[in-house]
Protein backbone atom coordinates (compact mmCIF):
# COMPACT_ATOMS: atom_id res chain seq x y z
CA UNK A 1 0.00 0.00 0.00
CA UNK A 2 2.85 2.37 0.68
CA UNK A 3 3.99 2.64 -3.00
CA UNK A 4 0.37 3.28 -4.01
CA UNK A 5 0.02 6.06 -1.44
CA UNK A 6 3.24 7.64 -2.70
CA UNK A 7 1.93 7.56 -6.28
CA UNK A 8 -1.36 9.17 -5.28
CA UNK A 9 0.49 11.84 -3.30
CA UNK A 10 2.76 12.59 -6.26
CA UNK A 11 -0.23 12.92 -8.60
CA UNK A 12 -2.01 15.23 -6.18
CA UNK A 13 1.06 17.45 -5.97
CA UNK A 14 1.30 17.59 -9.76
CA UNK A 15 -2.31 18.79 -10.01
CA UNK A 16 -2.11 21.03 -6.96
CA UNK A 17 0.86 23.03 -8.27
CA UNK A 18 -0.88 24.52 -11.33
CA UNK A 19 -4.02 25.02 -9.23
CA UNK A 20 -2.02 27.05 -6.72
CA UNK A 21 -0.52 29.12 -9.53
CA UNK A 22 -3.98 29.79 -10.96
CA UNK A 23 -5.29 30.80 -7.55
CA UNK A 24 -2.32 33.08 -6.99
CA UNK A 25 -2.78 34.70 -10.39
CA UNK A 26 -6.47 35.21 -9.70
CA UNK A 27 -5.70 36.72 -6.33
CA UNK A 28 -3.05 38.95 -7.86
CA UNK A 29 -5.56 40.18 -10.45
CA UNK A 30 -7.97 41.03 -7.66
CA UNK A 31 -5.32 42.88 -5.72
CA UNK A 32 -3.92 44.81 -8.68
CA UNK A 33 -6.81 45.80 -10.97
CA UNK A 34 -4.89 48.96 -11.96
CA UNK A 35 -2.11 46.85 -13.45
CA UNK A 36 -4.62 44.68 -15.28
CA UNK A 37 -6.36 47.78 -16.63
CA UNK A 38 -3.03 49.25 -17.76
CA UNK A 39 -2.26 45.99 -19.56
CA UNK A 40 -5.71 45.92 -21.18
CA UNK A 41 -5.33 49.43 -22.60
CA UNK A 42 -1.78 48.66 -23.71
CA UNK A 43 -2.98 45.53 -25.52
CA UNK A 44 -5.81 47.49 -27.13
CA UNK A 45 -3.31 50.09 -28.33
CA UNK A 46 -1.28 47.41 -30.12
CA UNK A 47 -4.12 47.09 -32.63
CA UNK A 48 -4.50 50.76 -33.57
CA UNK A 49 -5.16 51.15 -37.27
CA UNK A 50 -6.40 47.59 -37.88
CA UNK A 51 -9.44 47.54 -40.17
CA UNK A 52 -13.09 47.25 -39.21
CA UNK A 53 -14.84 44.16 -40.54
CA UNK A 54 -18.36 43.26 -39.46
CA UNK A 55 -18.11 40.05 -37.44
CA UNK A 56 -14.33 40.44 -37.12
CA UNK A 57 -12.94 38.70 -34.05
CA UNK A 58 -9.28 39.65 -34.53
CA UNK A 59 -6.44 39.78 -34.50
CA UNK A 60 -6.25 41.13 -38.09
CA UNK A 61 -9.65 42.83 -38.16
CA UNK A 62 -12.42 43.61 -35.70
CA UNK A 63 -15.89 44.90 -35.21
CA UNK A 64 -16.59 46.83 -32.01
CA UNK A 65 -17.56 43.93 -29.72
CA UNK A 66 -15.12 41.58 -31.42
CA UNK A 67 -12.41 44.04 -30.36
CA UNK A 68 -13.48 44.31 -26.71
CA UNK A 69 -13.97 40.52 -26.49
CA UNK A 70 -10.53 39.86 -27.99
CA UNK A 71 -8.72 42.29 -25.69
CA UNK A 72 -10.45 41.21 -22.50
CA UNK A 73 -10.13 37.50 -23.29
CA UNK A 74 -6.35 37.95 -23.21
CA UNK A 75 -6.71 38.63 -19.48
CA UNK A 76 -9.18 35.89 -18.61
CA UNK A 77 -12.44 37.84 -19.00
CA UNK A 78 -15.10 36.57 -21.40
CA UNK A 79 -17.44 39.30 -22.60
CA UNK A 80 -20.71 38.84 -24.46
CA UNK A 81 -20.40 39.05 -28.23
CA UNK A 82 -23.06 41.68 -28.98
CA UNK A 83 -23.27 45.31 -27.88
CA UNK A 84 -26.78 44.78 -26.46
CA UNK A 85 -25.43 41.97 -24.26
CA UNK A 86 -22.22 43.79 -23.31
CA UNK A 87 -24.49 46.57 -22.05
CA UNK A 88 -25.37 44.11 -19.26
CA UNK A 89 -21.94 42.57 -18.63
CA UNK A 90 -20.16 43.34 -15.37
CA UNK A 91 -21.90 46.00 -13.30
CA UNK A 92 -23.20 49.49 -13.96
CA UNK A 93 -21.01 52.49 -13.12
CA UNK A 94 -23.18 55.26 -11.71
CA UNK A 95 -22.31 58.93 -11.30
CA UNK A 96 -20.24 61.37 -13.33
CA UNK A 97 -17.18 60.82 -15.48
CA UNK A 98 -14.99 61.06 -12.37
CA UNK A 99 -16.36 57.66 -11.29
CA UNK A 100 -14.92 55.89 -14.37
CA UNK A 101 -11.74 53.84 -14.27
CA UNK A 102 -9.36 52.66 -16.96
CA UNK A 103 -10.65 49.57 -18.76
CA UNK A 104 -14.37 50.24 -18.25
CA UNK A 105 -16.62 49.37 -21.20
CA UNK A 106 -18.34 52.44 -22.69
CA UNK A 107 -21.78 51.80 -24.21
CA UNK A 108 -23.12 53.90 -27.08
CA UNK A 109 -26.38 53.93 -28.98
CA UNK A 110 -26.52 52.72 -32.56
CA UNK A 111 -26.61 54.76 -35.75
CA UNK A 112 -30.36 54.39 -36.20
CA UNK A 113 -31.56 54.32 -32.59
CA UNK A 114 -29.40 56.41 -30.24
CA UNK A 115 -31.03 54.90 -27.16
CA UNK A 116 -30.42 51.24 -28.05
CA UNK A 117 -26.90 49.81 -27.50
CA UNK A 118 -25.11 49.56 -30.79
CA UNK A 119 -21.44 50.32 -30.16
CA UNK A 120 -18.82 49.84 -27.42
CA UNK A 121 -15.33 51.05 -26.56
CA UNK A 122 -12.73 50.80 -23.78
CA UNK A 123 -12.23 53.77 -21.45
CA UNK A 124 -8.66 55.15 -21.35
CA UNK A 125 -8.55 58.29 -19.22
CA UNK A 126 -10.27 61.48 -18.09
CA UNK A 127 -8.98 64.86 -19.17
CA UNK A 128 -7.34 67.04 -16.54
CA UNK A 129 -10.63 68.80 -15.71
CA UNK A 130 -12.52 65.50 -15.36
CA UNK A 131 -15.19 66.76 -17.73
CA UNK A 132 -14.51 64.48 -20.70
CA UNK A 133 -12.56 61.35 -21.60
CA UNK A 134 -10.84 59.30 -24.29
CA UNK A 135 -11.64 55.73 -25.31
CA UNK A 136 -10.29 53.19 -27.79
CA UNK A 137 -12.61 51.25 -30.05
CA UNK A 138 -13.06 49.51 -33.40
CA UNK A 139 -14.86 52.19 -35.39
CA UNK A 140 -16.04 52.04 -39.00
CA UNK A 141 -12.65 53.47 -39.99
CA UNK A 142 -10.68 50.93 -37.95
CA UNK A 143 -9.29 50.71 -34.42
CA UNK A 144 -8.79 54.26 -33.19
CA UNK A 145 -8.88 56.55 -30.16
CA UNK A 146 -11.82 58.93 -29.90
CA UNK A 147 -13.07 61.52 -27.45
CA UNK A 148 -16.49 61.71 -25.82
CA UNK A 149 -16.65 65.39 -26.86
CA UNK A 150 -17.01 64.35 -30.50
CA UNK A 151 -20.67 65.12 -31.36
CA UNK A 152 -21.46 61.65 -32.73
CA UNK A 153 -20.43 59.91 -29.51
CA UNK A 154 -21.67 62.63 -27.15
CA UNK A 155 -25.17 62.21 -28.61
CA UNK A 156 -25.09 58.41 -28.29
CA UNK A 157 -23.45 57.91 -24.88
CA UNK A 158 -25.65 55.50 -22.89
CA UNK A 159 -23.60 54.32 -19.93
CA UNK A 160 -20.62 52.40 -18.57
CA UNK A 161 -20.06 48.82 -17.44
CA UNK A 162 -17.26 47.76 -15.09
CA UNK A 163 -15.68 44.38 -15.75
CA UNK A 164 -12.64 44.61 -13.47
CA UNK A 165 -12.71 44.98 -9.67
CA UNK A 166 -12.89 48.56 -8.39
CA UNK A 167 -9.50 50.23 -8.08
CA UNK A 168 -8.22 50.73 -4.54
CA UNK A 169 -7.80 54.38 -3.49
CA UNK A 170 -4.67 56.04 -4.83
CA UNK A 171 -2.07 57.38 -2.43
CA UNK A 172 -3.30 60.92 -3.02
CA UNK A 173 -6.89 59.97 -2.23
CA UNK A 174 -5.84 58.13 0.93
CA UNK A 175 -3.90 61.23 1.95
CA UNK A 176 -6.99 63.40 1.58
CA UNK A 177 -9.17 61.04 3.56
CA UNK A 178 -6.56 60.77 6.31
CA UNK A 179 -6.83 64.53 6.88
CA UNK A 180 -3.14 65.24 7.41
CA UNK A 181 -2.67 68.51 9.22
CA UNK A 182 -0.98 71.44 7.50
CA UNK A 183 1.85 71.32 10.07
CA UNK A 184 2.50 67.68 9.13
CA UNK A 185 2.55 68.57 5.44
CA UNK A 186 4.99 71.44 5.95
CA UNK A 187 7.07 69.33 8.32
CA UNK A 188 7.55 66.68 5.67
CA UNK A 189 6.13 63.90 7.83
CA UNK A 190 3.90 62.46 5.12
CA UNK A 191 4.28 61.20 1.58
CA UNK A 192 1.89 63.93 0.46
CA UNK A 193 4.42 66.57 1.53
CA UNK A 194 7.26 64.94 -0.36
CA UNK A 195 5.24 64.51 -3.55
CA UNK A 196 3.44 67.83 -3.58
CA UNK A 197 4.19 71.49 -4.08
CA UNK A 198 2.79 74.03 -1.65
CA UNK A 199 1.90 77.51 -2.76
CA UNK A 200 -0.37 80.32 -1.63
CA UNK A 201 -3.13 81.61 -3.91
CA UNK A 202 -5.29 84.45 -2.61
CA UNK A 203 -3.86 83.71 0.83
CA UNK A 204 -5.26 80.18 0.76
CA UNK A 205 -2.76 77.30 1.15
CA UNK A 206 -2.85 75.06 -1.89
CA UNK A 207 -1.56 71.52 -2.47
CA UNK A 208 -0.56 70.76 -6.05
CA UNK A 209 -0.11 67.06 -6.81
CA UNK A 210 2.26 65.52 -9.37
CA UNK A 211 -0.62 64.47 -11.66
CA UNK A 212 -1.72 68.12 -12.04
CA UNK A 213 -4.70 67.92 -9.70
CA UNK A 214 -4.92 70.12 -6.65
CA UNK A 215 -6.81 70.89 -3.45
CA UNK A 216 -7.08 73.71 -0.95
CA UNK A 217 -5.99 73.23 2.65
CA UNK A 218 -8.45 74.69 5.16
CA UNK A 219 -7.64 76.44 8.41
CA UNK A 220 -8.12 73.10 10.19
CA UNK A 221 -5.46 71.53 7.98
CA UNK A 222 -7.92 69.36 6.02
CA UNK A 223 -8.07 69.12 2.24
CA UNK A 224 -11.15 70.24 0.37
CA UNK A 225 -11.97 70.21 -3.33
CA UNK A 226 -11.43 73.31 -5.52
CA UNK A 227 -14.40 75.02 -7.10
CA UNK A 228 -12.94 74.74 -10.58
CA UNK A 229 -12.91 78.49 -11.14
CA UNK A 230 -9.16 78.74 -11.70
CA UNK A 231 -6.47 77.04 -13.74
CA UNK A 232 -3.09 76.26 -12.17
CA UNK A 233 -0.20 76.03 -14.60
CA UNK A 234 3.29 74.67 -14.03
CA UNK A 235 6.01 76.97 -15.37
CA UNK A 236 9.20 75.67 -16.93
CA UNK A 237 11.23 76.75 -13.88
CA UNK A 238 9.10 74.61 -11.56
CA UNK A 239 6.97 77.42 -10.13
CA UNK A 240 3.20 77.59 -10.46
CA UNK A 241 0.92 80.38 -11.60
CA UNK A 242 -2.81 80.82 -11.20
CA UNK A 243 -5.16 82.15 -13.89
CA UNK A 244 -8.88 82.52 -14.27
CA UNK A 245 -10.30 79.40 -15.87
CA UNK A 246 -10.27 79.61 -19.66
CA UNK A 247 -11.77 77.68 -22.54
CA UNK A 248 -8.49 75.93 -23.21
CA UNK A 249 -8.10 73.69 -26.24
CA UNK A 250 -6.76 70.16 -25.81
CA UNK A 251 -5.39 67.44 -28.07
CA UNK A 252 -5.40 63.67 -27.46
CA UNK A 253 -2.09 61.93 -28.18
CA UNK A 254 -2.29 59.30 -30.91
CA UNK A 255 0.08 56.68 -32.24
CA UNK A 256 3.15 58.19 -33.94
CA UNK A 257 2.78 61.60 -32.31
CA UNK A 258 5.80 63.58 -31.10
CA UNK A 259 6.02 66.95 -29.37
CA UNK A 260 7.34 68.40 -32.63
CA UNK A 261 4.43 67.03 -34.69
CA UNK A 262 1.81 68.27 -32.23
CA UNK A 263 3.40 71.73 -31.93
CA UNK A 264 3.60 72.06 -35.72
CA UNK A 265 -0.04 70.93 -36.11
CA UNK A 266 -1.26 73.77 -33.86
CA UNK A 267 1.25 76.40 -34.96
CA UNK A 268 3.01 76.73 -31.61
CA UNK A 269 6.56 76.15 -30.46
CA UNK A 270 7.62 72.95 -28.70
CA UNK A 271 8.72 75.10 -25.73
CA UNK A 272 5.23 76.62 -25.43
CA UNK A 273 3.61 73.20 -25.66
CA UNK A 274 5.83 71.82 -22.91
CA UNK A 275 5.31 74.84 -20.66
CA UNK A 276 1.51 74.76 -21.00
CA UNK A 277 1.50 71.16 -19.84
CA UNK A 278 4.17 71.31 -17.15
CA UNK A 279 6.49 69.06 -19.15
CA UNK A 280 10.10 69.15 -20.28
CA UNK A 281 12.06 67.75 -23.22
CA UNK A 282 12.68 64.50 -21.36
CA UNK A 283 8.96 63.88 -20.81
CA UNK A 284 7.46 60.86 -22.57
CA UNK A 285 4.22 60.99 -24.54
CA UNK A 286 1.72 58.27 -23.73
CA UNK A 287 -1.13 57.02 -25.86
CA UNK A 288 -4.33 58.80 -24.86
CA UNK A 289 -2.61 61.66 -23.00
CA UNK A 290 -4.53 64.94 -23.20
CA UNK A 291 -2.32 67.93 -23.93
CA UNK A 292 -3.28 71.59 -23.77
CA UNK A 293 -2.45 73.25 -27.11
CA UNK A 294 -4.07 76.71 -26.72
Amino acid sequence: MKPFRLLVTALLLCFAAPLAVAQEASSSGQENPRKVADAIVKEAGRHLGKPYVYGGNGPESFDCTGFTCYVYRKFGYNLSRTSSDQAHDGREVKGGYDKLQKGDIIIFGGRVNKKTPGHVGIFIALDSLKQSFTFIHASSSGVTISHIDEPYFAQRFIGVRRILPDFPPEERERARKSHFSLSELLGGKTGAARDSVLNAVRERPLVLFPDGSWAFVGEDGKYFEPDGGRDFILNADGTWRSEEATTAEYYTVRGGDTFQKIARKFGISVESLLEMNGLNKRSVLRLGDRLRVR
